[in-house]
């Protein structure tokens, strides 16, 4: 054997052999886990255990690349060993770097998969709305990129102090410029936290003429369409500043209608109100927790005025009318089983005739004719 292959099998062949070792390894360990998360997400019940679920999905990729890394660093530290190329030295640097935009990956997955299981209602019993879950899926996002930025700058040796200060002292000229933008900013945490309406509710804001369905609540504004089917963008901080009226969450509606008589049923007055009430609280469509009456408010100038009050216990716009209706054909079927009517506007001439002597008229109204 010639000198040259001596030493090349002294030298190398140690170091080739340790590089198949670790290729080999890393193949084994990369279809290892590849099967035990395929066969851990085959058995975990997506429903039972969602958070699990969420983990595996969100862990193959990562958990892959990582062993990969790991092995790669190996690999580039072992050909330090008989060759000093000065990339190979910044190795453990690229090697931290890779490993925290892994766990940055994973982390973002996680809350994707966390947050597409909530939206499919895979999360049996929990107690998050949909608002409040996409309020945390923003939030969490924005920590971990600003988390995980923060430690790939100190990886890479910037000193984090500096930037915070530098940065207070830009945040507050930036506060100040865009005071308006952090406003509809801070309208629109306070609206996922306070949530005084949904998305598909109907809202009105008052002073305004903002009224509509609200089709979605973003983090500067909010677009509602309103009745003629136009987009309506609302910055968020005009909710902190006026009041706003949610329809869409009341319990029943409020039935408020009046009724005019003729005087000359005033006698039967009673006996009409008395049998409407009773109308009203057997008809089984009314809120009976509520005020109920029926009652004489007034002397109008051709009519007995009543007024209806009570509240039907629906929220939909058509059922309360469909129950108004039935309370107003109902009420003027029993005003005339009394042998009474429903007022009409009428007016009374009184009309004399002149008394001087220069009169063409008799006193009976007849013309006189004079020859």
């Amino acid at each position: 054997m010639s000198p040259f292959l001596q030493e090349y099998c002294h030298v190398h062949i140690p170091w080739i052999s340790q590089f198949l070792v670790i290729i080999i390894l890393t193949f084994a360990l990369s279809y290892m886990a590849r099967r035990f998360l395929a066969h851990l997400s085959q058995r975990v019940d997506i429903k039972k255990s969602p958070y699990i679920n969420a983990i595996v999905k969100a862990a193959r990729l990562p958990l892959s690349l990582s062993i990969w890394i790991i092995a790669l660093g190996w690999i580039l530290n072992l050909t330090l060993t008989f060759t000093d190329l000065p990339i190979l030295h910044a190795t453990p640097l690229i090697q931290r770097i890779a490993i925290i935009l892994l766990l940055a990956w994973f982390l973002l997955s996680l809350i994707n998969s966390s947050y597409r299981n909530l939206q499919a209602n895979q999360f049996s019993g929990s107690t998050l709305n949909a608002n409040t879950a996409e309020v945390l899926y923003k939030i969490s996002h924005l920590l971990i990129i600003i988390a995980f930025s923060m430690m790939l700058l100190q990886s890479a040796g910037i000193s984090i102090s500096g930037l915070l200060a530098f940065g207070g002292i830009g945040g507050l000229a930036v506060g100040l410029a865009a005071k308006d933008m952090l406003t509809n900013l801070f309208g629109g945490l306070v609206l996922y936290l306070d949530r005084p309406f949904h998305v598909g509710e109907k809202i009105k804001v008052m002073g305004s003429d903002v009224e509509g369905w609200v089709e979605e609540i973003g983090w500067r504004k909010t677009r509602i369409r309103n009745y003629e089917r136009q987009p309506i963008y609302v910055p968020n901080g005009m909710f902190g500043n006026s009041a706003v009226i949610n329809p869409s969450r009341i319990t029943s509606r409020r039935i408020k209608q009046f009724v005019g008589l003729r005087y000359q049923d005033l006698n039967s007055l009673q006996e009409i109100t008395k049998e409407i009430t009773w109308y009203i609280h057997n008809c089984g469509e009314i809120d009976l927790q509520k005020a109920l009456e029926v009652r004489l408010i007034g002397f109008g100038a051709s009519s007995i005025d009543i007024q209806i009050y009570c509240f039907a216990a629906c929220t939909q716009y058509e059922d309360f009318l469909r129950i108004q209706e039935n309370i107003l054909l109902h009420t003027a079927q029993i005003i005339h089983k009394h042998g009474a009517d429903i007022a009409f506007p009428t007016r009374t001439l009184d009309i004399q005739w002149p008394s001087n002597k220069n009169s063409n008229t008799t006193p009976d109204g007849e013309i006189r004719t004079d020859c």
